[in-house]
């Protein structure tokens, strides 16, 4: 075999071996769309922050938090998370926990609307004495008026995890979110009192 031969011989599956590797590259990842929070100057939330499209509502949310799920056109991933901690976003009503099984007795004493949102209150932190479920917390209620709607943030500590769940019941959404450091409470808080509604007297669907 002539040696020009043999050397296209080694050349050619290279060649194709590269071809291959770039045809199945990943594309370059784009950044998604970015829509500004309208809350700028509220608390924590300033102008970096972004706006997430739940079901009928919206919030906002750090600029550096990352969206996981599926989103739509119309609406945003239901999972966002930070350093900070992480939040979702569900219609209906939160998954049984120590601060939710108490919702049926909250005294709601709200604002009047066109007052500012209150900043919701730390939760206490866990006994460090014992580390079982019922060292937990009990949980602090703030209630407030929003769009019409009254929204209750619903905190709780428990074994090192720091959940703060802002719910209504009508319409029935939830926004729940967690941390692992108590100092994060405050993105948590900063976060709820951005809910919006898209309509007051029409139900989420």
């Amino acid at each position: 075999m002539r040696p020009g031969v043999r050397s296209w011989m080694w050349i050619l599956p290279s060649c194709l071996s590269l071809c291959g590797a770039c045809a199945h590259s990943p594309p370059s990842v784009l950044p998604s769309a970015f829509a500004p929070c309208s809350m700028a100057g509220v608390g924590l939330v300033d102008s970096s922050w972004r706006q997430v499209r739940a079901s009928g509502f919206t919030f906002c949310v750090p600029a550096s938090w990352r969206p996981s799920g599926r989103a739509t056109d119309s609406v945003d991933a239901p999972l966002w998370h930070g350093k900070e901690g992480s939040v979702t976003w569900h219609l209906g009503r939160p998954a049984s926990t120590r601060a939710m099984e108490q919702r049926a007795d909250v005294t709601v004493a709200v604002v009047t609307t066109g007052t500012p949102v209150p900043a919701p209150s730390f939760p206490a932190a866990p006994s460090a004495s014992t580390a079982d479920a019922e060292s937990c917390a009990p949980p602090g209620n703030t209630p407030y008026v929003v769009d019409s709607v009254t929204v209750v943030v619903t905190q709780t500590a428990c074994r090192g995890t720091w959940m703060t769940t802002a719910w209504s019941t009508t319409p029935a959404m939830y926004i729940q979110g967690q941390t692992h450091a108590v100092e994060h409470t405050k993105v948590l808080n900063a976060i709820m009192v951005t809910i919006r509604f898209a309509s007051a007297k029409q139900p989420v669907r």
